[in-house]
């Protein structure tokens, strides 16, 4: 069952996505860390009459997290350069170490608006100028959340599974004061260590997290504590 917590919006202010696209050739890196920022990206790319072959006829270069988020780029025409080892913020940042020497560098990071810090501080520790603009906004989804959190309350849920942060604190809102246990034998599997830190800071357990931070690693991560259930259970 897929319930969603959080929902995708425009970006409170797009105008410096807008003035970002319209200068991209100006930049020596464009890094990408999620699907959700091709189609606004895109969108400002279009405005500012810059087609996807002229961004990579400029020479700028591109890094995207992860294989989702990857294929989303070459679909929209901006294949990337890069694909991290480990699909997760510090993962871009060793691949950008080691593909290129980042001194002077000029990087281009279209995000959400809640988007951590370690990309542009760790980027920027190591000599690039990093313009980091928002592309999206995430925000809790009150009604779904209050919904899944009934399910589990009702005893309706083995397992929890979740792909970020803000989904964790859009349902941990909803289900109650910080570290309310959930039902006994309901279990709670994250796609990635930063989702996982954000259910520990929210008081809930973790008991799974994917390797690789992909949905293909999620399912493997599930299937184990299936698993190490069954053999508790036995």
């Amino acid at each position: 069952m897929h319930i969603a917590t959080t929902r995708t919006a425009p970006a409170t202010d797009l105008d410096p996505l807008r003035e970002a696209a319209m200068h991209i050739a100006e930049y020596d890196w464009l890094v990408v860390t999620s699907a959700r920022t091709v189609p606004p990206l895109m969108e400002a790319l279009t405005r500012a009459g810059v087609p996807a072959e002229d961004v990579r006829a400029s020479g700028v270069r591109i890094c995207a997290v992860g294989p989702r988020t990857g294929d989303a780029l070459s679909v929209a025409g901006l294949s990337p350069d890069i694909l991290p080892e480990r699909f997760v913020a510090e993962g871009v940042v060793k691949a950008l170490l080691e593909a290129t020497d980042l001194e002077g560098a000029r990087i281009l990071l279209p995000r959400a608006e809640e988007g951590r810090e370690v990309i542009p501080a760790e980027l920027e520790a190591a000599g690039a100028s990093v313009d980091v603009v928002p592309a999206y906004r995430t925000d809790g989804d009150p009604e779904e959340s209050g919904r899944l959190a009934e399910l589990v309350s009702g005893g309706g849920v083995d397992v929890l599974t979740f792909t970020a942060g803000s989904a964790v604190r859009s349902f941990a809102m909803a289900w109650g004061r910080r570290g309310r246990p959930l039902p006994d034998g309901v279990g709670v599997v994250a796609l990635g260590p930063a989702t996982a830190d954000a259910l520990e800071e929210e008081g809930l357990p973790v008991h799974g997290v994917a390797d690789p931070h992909t949905l293909e690693g999620l399912v493997y991560a599930l299937e184990n504590w299936a698993e190490t259930r069954r053999s508790s259970d036995a």
